[in-house]
């Protein structure tokens, strides 16, 4: 198993807008709509015009986590001496306003890299889960609201190479990764109490990220675990539908892609490659599913692909690749960025490299077509950027980022 699994990002979810404009925030680990897009343009528009400037640069702690933004502030996670801290800064300026501890940092397989779970915003609260499994939520003050320990009220298990997931928030609950046996794998937690709504199925832990999708009037929470993709019911944990994915070491850490109407991607990497889902309307308003394709041209060991007009463009281990939605069938791959990480901005792609350097793409099903590129991070860049404010938000191992805007 390698260690660069240690990145595998997770999840947020959506925060009021408070009148800023349609795509300005980035609320949750993958963006507003959990799938690494943005409806903004004036990303690719200003660096198109202006070139890309630094706007401002702070050291923070060691970690992989990636930034969730709203309304004016950014919250992420860090290792400071040991200890690991949620915090918060302001998007203007990269000035701390708060931080908060929520566990130990405890050292993994690897000697331990700081904290890999994104902070989710949703309305005035602010959630994320530690390293050993403390749930928690602060206001956006950073204020404590509740706390729930996960490993001893539910056995909460941790994959090996550490804590990835992140926290979807959405219908006013906390979906998580739990783990295990005796029906607690996949887990939901009242958003403004901590409470236990729901706990169901039986799996390991993976690194993957849960996603809300709704198809053919069904509400569905998709969890793709150590060994399988569940579909469940959001308010009650109930199966909807199942398909199988065993990956070697349970090294599942990309998480779902969901592509309306009615279409679900998910990719891994150790060979196991990638598959096409299509959702089905079943007799008594139930749900089935079925397989459009699978091969393993699209390997994404921890970092999601994207979907623009019928291409999935991501990473098959370090070639760029994208991948004729429909059929699957290869379009190109091209080297040059590494084991790197891409997010939509409207019309265009913005690609990090593992090395630091940033590219704006237009995407093309026949070819890599790339703008601009500049090396903006030094060192392991493995975290995938947050689009918000116009702007481009970075982790790097130890540092934030804003470019443009």
């Amino acid at each position: 198993m390698k260690v660069r699994l240690l990145c595998a990002l997770l999840l947020l979810l959506p925060a009021s807008g408070g009148g800023a404009p349609p795509g300005s925030d980035w609320p949750q680990f993958l963006g507003p709509r959990r799938d690494g897009s943005s409806s903004d343009p004036r990303v690719a528009e200003r660096w198109r015009r202006d070139g890309l400037r630094v706007a401002w640069r702070v050291a923070v702690g060691v970690g992989y986590s990636g930034v969730a933004i709203a309304n004016g502030r950014l919250f992420g996670m860090d290792s400071v001496d040991g200890d690991e801290f949620l915090f918060a800064r302001r998007t203007s300026d990269g000035h701390e306003l708060w931080r908060v501890r929520t566990a130990r940092s405890p050292k993994d397989v690897y000697g331990g890299l700081g904290p890999r779970v994104t902070p989710a915003v949703w309305e005035d609260q602010v959630f994320t889960v530690s390293a050993e499994g403390e749930a928690l939520s602060v206001d956006t003050a950073g204020g404590p609201l509740w706390h729930r320990p996960l490993r001893a009220e539910l056995g909460w298990r941790p994959p090996a190479e550490g804590t990835a997931s992140s926290p979807l928030v959405a219908d006013g609950r906390v979906y998580l990764m739990n783990g295990g046996a005796q029906g607690r794998a996949l887990l939901a937690l009242d958003a403004r109490t901590g409470r236990v709504l729901w706990t169901a199925q039986d799996d390991q832990p993976s690194y993957s990220s849960p996603v809300r999708f709704d198809s053919h009037g069904v509400a569905q929470a998709l969890f793709l675990g150590g060994n399988a993709l569940f579909s469940v019911d959001p308010g009650s944990g109930r199966l909807l539908w199942r398909y199988a994915w065993p990956t070697p070491d349970f090294v599942n850490a990309a998480s779902p892609l969901v592509i309306a109407p009615d279409r679900v991607f998910i990719s891994s990497g150790n060979d196991q490659g990638a598959a096409l889902l299509r959702v089905l309307p079943a007799p008594g308003g139930a749900l089935g599913v079925e397989e459009v394709w699978r091969h393993r041209g699209m390997k994404n060991h921890f970092n999601n692909s994207v979907h623009h007009e019928g291409v999935l463009y991501g990473f098959d281990g370090r070639f760029f690749t994208a991948l004729d939605l429909g059929s699957g069938a290869l379009r190109w791959r091209e080297r040059g960025f590494g084991e790197g990480s891409v997010v939509r901005a409207g019309d265009h792609l913005v690609v990090l490299g593992e090395e630091g350097e940033i590219a704006l793409v237009a995407p093309h099903r026949d070819g890599l077509r790339v703008l601009f590129r500049q090396v903006v991070l030094s060192g392991r860049s493995w975290t995938p950027p947050s689009l918000a404010e116009g702007a481009i938000f970075l982790r790097g191992l130890s540092e934030i980022v804003r470019l443009g805007g």
